[in-house]
């Protein structure tokens, strides 16, 4: 195993790019084809945790002469199959390169950090006589998720019809910030997303949502559309759309009509990408005097429904009475 600096390998990196494309001229020729990246788009960090990148390309029958992997245009992996070891590796801060899992079609990285998260290229090189060279990138970040479940805490947990409930989640710091998704009756009604840091921005940054729960008088219950905050396009088509949109981009606003039970269920949940999603406990909350639904299903407020059954128990006592 050969383990060097990577200074001087740059410069015999861009003498190899230019002699590809001063013969690519020349020739007219290319026997490099189809070449793409596999980059997981996440992955956790920590002892143990892995990331398999891969590069697949047709050179047309044509010699390999070299693949070299990159971190941020900085070297960290080359395969040259005519030099024995084929093999070499470079300097990657906190991690390592899996020898027995990497060769001329993949690299395996060990032991990753949130510092290692970036853009990677991977570059293929065919032999002589035409050293034809492409490269591709791909984007990788590496996780620090939130040590502990998100919170989530209400200002009161017993309502009136027309009271605005509110309510705020929090998560732990983590890299990158946590989206947080409002869930009431096992149903998605919102979602915050958290802006992305800066390519150089390795800091860990904890998330915040406000959710106002309005109760409404009348209809049935319905799990509706919310608002969220700025950046968000995510539209719960198959739900029901109350209220308007909300001008505070700080607060999430979701309006419903309390269901028959006259309580519900609230929480959230903390997700990065597809690899990390925690929920908090939820929260329980209830009407301070339900509302009875009647035989013909409609509540207490069909005021109508019950004038007009008075009036036929009325009708019917008379007609009774002139038998």
């Amino acid at each position: 195993m050969r383990i060097i600096s990577n200074s001087w390998e740059h410069i015999a990196s861009d003498n190899v790019r230019e002699c590809a494309n001063n013969n690519q001229l020349i020739s007219g020729v290319w026997s490099l084809r189809n070449l793409s990246i596999s980059v997981p788009r996440a992955v956790l960090s920590g002892e143990g945790q892995s990331a398999v990148l891969q590069c697949s390309y047709d050179l047309e029958g044509a010699a390999l002469y070299s693949i070299r992997w990159y971190r941020a245009e900085i070297e960290f992996y080359r395969y040259v199959p005519r030099e024995m070891p084929p093999y070499m590796i470079f300097p990657l801060p906190g991690a390592s390169v899996d020898l027995a899992q990497s060769d001329h079609q993949q690299v395996r990285i060990v032991n990753l950090n949130r510092r290692l998260s970036g853009d990677y290229q991977c570059e293929v090189s065919a032999d002589a006589p035409l050293f034809h060279t492409d490269i591709r990138s791909a984007r990788l970040t590496v996780v620090d998720p939130p040590f502990r479940a998100p919170r989530i805490t209400v200002a009161q947990r017993s309502y009136s019809r027309g009271d605005i409930i509110r309510a705020n989640c929090s998560v732990d710091e983590a890299y990158p910030a946590p989206n947080i998704t409002w869930i009431l009756d096992d149903h998605k009604i919102a979602e915050t997303i958290s802006w992305r840091s800066a390519n150089n921005d390795f800091k860990e940054r904890g998330a915040f949502s406000h959710l106002e729960l309005t109760l409404l008088e009348t209809q049935q219950y319905q799990v509706g559309l919310t608002y969220t905050s700025a950046g968000l396009h995510r539209v719960y088509q198959d739900h029901a759309v109350y209220g308007q949109q909300n001008e505070d981009l700080n607060i999430v606003r979701y309006t419903l009509v309390p269901p028959d039970s006259s309580q519900f269920t609230l929480g959230c949940v903390a997700t990065i990408f597809d690899i990390y999603a925690r929920q908090s406990e939820p929260i329980y909350i209830k009407e301070d005097t339900p509302h009875p639904a009647s035989v013909t299903g409609e509540d207490s407020s069909g005021a109508q429904i019950t004038n007009s059954l008075l009036l036929s128990s009325l009708w019917i006592m008379l007609l009774v009475q002139s038998l």
